[in-house]
């Protein structure tokens, strides 16, 4: 894991979308500040909201792109964390992928 004095922090900002737009969307709504925002992404977007990451200095430029992208949308929550917008927008959780229990047991099988 990278430090983050050499990383840069992180915000995870929440936007309200039309419920029919999806990641494709919402990734040509800021296809104008991919190039000079390295860190810029979108992490999950569905059910009218959608969650992209940028740095704190780019807020602002983010938050305007969204609002020229999609009429209406608004910021509803800012954040260094994704577990502090998740326990705010449950909805947002994304399930957890199930760990391979059978190669344990295989490993186990050779020994």
């Amino acid at each position: 894991m990278v430090v983050k004095s050499v990383r840069g922090r992180r915000r995870y900002i929440v936007f309200t979308i039309p419920e029919e737009a999806g990641r494709t969307e919402v990734l040509e709504a800021l296809s104008g500040l991919t190039e000079d925002m390295p860190d810029l992404r979108v992490i999950t977007s569905f059910g009218g909201k959608a969650v992209v990451r940028c740095s704190p200095s780019e807020i602002e430029k983010v938050s305007a792109a969204m609002k020229q992208g999609f009429a209406g949308s608004e910021s509803l929550i800012t954040s260094g964390t994704l577990r502090k917008i998740r326990e705010e927008y449950p909805e947002l959780k994304v399930p957890r992928k199930k760990k391979r229990r059978w190669l344990k047991h295989l490993y186990l099988f050779f020994l």
